[in-house]
């Protein structure tokens, strides 16, 4: 597979048929050096042979003319000796032709330099014998010791003729031998070369058969892309268009006829046709911001509406941008989208932000009068109860006794309720600003607040290191002392509240429980007493609203004061937990997020 893939890729084709080529290069240039070694060799081999035969002409013609002379000597006859002068012409050419065949090597065109002396002292001593054999005054033993010399000078002609002869036909031998290898690495190569541009070729062609395989899948895919595309638009509501600056030719896409209320390619894609479906209103502003962006070559982005043929408005956005197509020409492209939907959601929107302010003026009204209005008769009737058991209650049966007790109570409990409305309140519209606060200082100042309820409980309230948070202070302060009011309102008769406040480490257990990503995320803050518990069952119960346990009635409470708590985490974008077993005790969890994350 990653020889496939390398295979497929163009680059790395181009680079290996490209160092095939260059092998195919080198070999070819080795080729044809070889066959011009070849040309060579054979060109050596023919003027060898050559030589060899210009020298066994001369051979030959030297050995006539000597005959030719002795059947003169002997016979006296001048016809043995008439052609003499054509013999020497014939040996004259063969001289000129030898040095010809010679004048690339040194050695030998100094051999036939010297053979061309030896037969001048031939043709020498054989005018002598000849001059010698016409003279009336010569005898044989004159003319003997003549013929004794030719036939020496004869001899030693020979003798060196052959030996060139010999040196040729070794030279002619190694030459042939060379050939013949030359020859066969000829034709390694060649077929080299055949077989390597054979592969070239199957490799281009199966390459092109790849390469056509991949273009017609892209082209596959490009048209199922434009159909998705297509499908797209008409699913997310828009449509787009290109305008060609150096054509002026528009291009317009189905769904964007579909938005102008027509058919696609109803009409001619350009601006003075499309112009038609904007709505009156807009159109001048539209077709203004469209030409100066054509001028100055500005991104656009505009909201302007369609009328379509029949009479619907569509609320429109629409952005455009500049780029160059694959021939360098500028073009702008334009996105718009039906924001119909959207448009009308936000006026909806802005009537429901209207009718929210409305409510919280209302909430806040409420609020002042829980604060102040509805408090201060509720001061009144507690301090008008408080005067008549100090002065009447002698007076009073002790049924009237303990109706005034429990006049007393209700009054506590509906103040205790209106305290926790107000705070509740605030956590939901109070301002969200967050600043830094060391937890340590609140808890400080919440055990100054509670200090008398603490020594009535004798409560032990054990405070660890705790951490300096990104938070809102009252809400932070608000969070604590619900937490440990809490904890010393469930406590055991008789045993003194134990209470605990500290930072520890978040678990990996806690990590996949409450999906956390990084424990370095949260600080964790555990608040844990040795109360009267309840049953975990109930844990996600107690942080709702109004939401009480059933437990003892001597412990009171209005059901706010957790569900305060967890819309504090909130605010803060945390969360809280609680673990609890009846009769051991709860430990309440506060995950808050680091700065980073708020």
């Amino acid at each position: 597979m990653k020889i496939l893939g390398l295979y497929k890729n163009s680059q790395v084709f181009k680079i290996a048929l490209a160092i095939a080529i260059v092998v195919v290069c080198y070999i070819a240039s080795m080729f044809y050096s070889q066959m011009k070694k070849l040309d060579s060799t054979v060109e050596l081999i023919a003027n060898s042979n050559e030589t060899q035969l210009e020298l066994e002409k001369l051979l030959s013609v030297m050995s006539n003319y000597e005959t030719s002379l002795r059947s003169y000597i002997i016979t006296k006859d001048a016809a043995y000796i008439q052609d003499r002068f054509l013999s020497r012409g014939k040996i004259e050419e063969s001289i000129t032709k030898l040095r010809l065949l010679t004048a690339n090597d040194t050695a030998r065109y100094n051999d036939i330099d010297r053979l061309k002396r030896l037969i001048d002292l031939r043709f020498k001593i054989f005018r002598k014998t000849l001059l010698l054999a016409q003279s009336k005054n010569s005898g044989p033993v004159a003319i003997n010791a003549m013929l004794l010399e030719n036939s020496n000078v004869t001899e030693m002609m020979k003798s060196f003729v052959t030996k060139i002869i010999f040196s040729e036909s070794a030279k002619t031998e190694f030459e042939n031998n060379n050939h013949q290898f030359e020859l066969q690495d000829s034709i390694i190569t060649a077929f080299l070369l055949v077989i390597l541009s054979l592969m070239i070729l199957l490799l281009s062609f199966q390459k092109m058969n790849v390469d056509i395989d991949e273009l017609k899948k892209a082209n596959d895919q490009l048209k199922l892309l434009n159909e998705s595309y297509n499908s797209a638009e008409m699913t997310a509501s828009f449509g787009h268009w290109m305008t060609n600056l150096e054509t002026n030719t528009y291009t317009f896409s189905d769904n964007l006829f579909r938005l102008m209320g027509v058919e696609p390619n109803s009409f001619e894609p350009n601006l003075e046709n499309s112009i038609k479906y904007i709505h009156p209103d807009d159109l001048e502003y539209v077709t203004k911001v469209h030409t100066d962006s054509l001028v100055n070559h500005q991104s656009t982005s505009t909201i302007f509406r369609f009328l379509t043929p029949n009479g619907d408005i569509k609320y429109i956005m629409g952005v455009g941008s500049f780029t160059k197509n694959g021939n360098g020409d500028l073009i702008k492209i334009g996105v718009n989208y039906d924001i119909t939907s959207q448009y009308n959601k936000t006026l909806e929107l802005e009537n429901n932000n209207k009718e929210l302010k409305y409510i919280n003026t209302e909430l806040e009204a409420f609020n002042n009068i829980v604060s102040h209005d509805l408090q201060e008769p509720l001061r009144k009737i507690q301090m008008f109860i408080s005067r008549l058991e100090g002065k009447e209650s002698d007076l009073l049966t002790s049924q009237g006794k303990e109706y005034f007790s429990k006049i007393r109570v209700t009054a506590n409990r509906m103040q205790t309720l209106l305290i926790d409305l107000v705070n509740y309140s605030r956590t939901i519209k109070g301002d969200k600003v967050f600043v830094k606060t060391d937890v340590n200082k609140i808890i400080e100042e919440i055990l100054q607040d509670l200090s008398s309820n603490i020594e009535d409980k004798k409560a032990i309230i054990t405070i660890g290191n705790l951490p300096t948070i990104k938070a809102i202070p009252f809400q932070v302060k608000q969070l604590f002392i619900n937490l440990i009011s809490n904890s010393l309102k469930y406590s055991k008769e008789n045993i003194a509240p134990e209470i605990s406040i500290a930072s520890k480490k978040i678990t990996e257990k806690e990590m996949l429980d409450y999906k956390i990503a990084n424990k370095k995320d949260y600080h964790k803050i555990v608040i844990s007493d040795n109360g009267i518990g309840f049953k975990q069952e109930y844990s996600d119960k107690i942080f709702l609203l109004f939401k009480r346990l059933e437990t003892d009635p001597k412990y009171s409470g209005t059901g706010l004061g957790l569900a305060i708590c967890s819309r504090i985490v909130d605010n803060h974008k945390g969360f809280i937990k609680v673990k609890a077993k009846p009769n051991v005790g709860a430990k309440f969890y506060v995950f808050i997020p680091k700065g980073d994350l708020l």
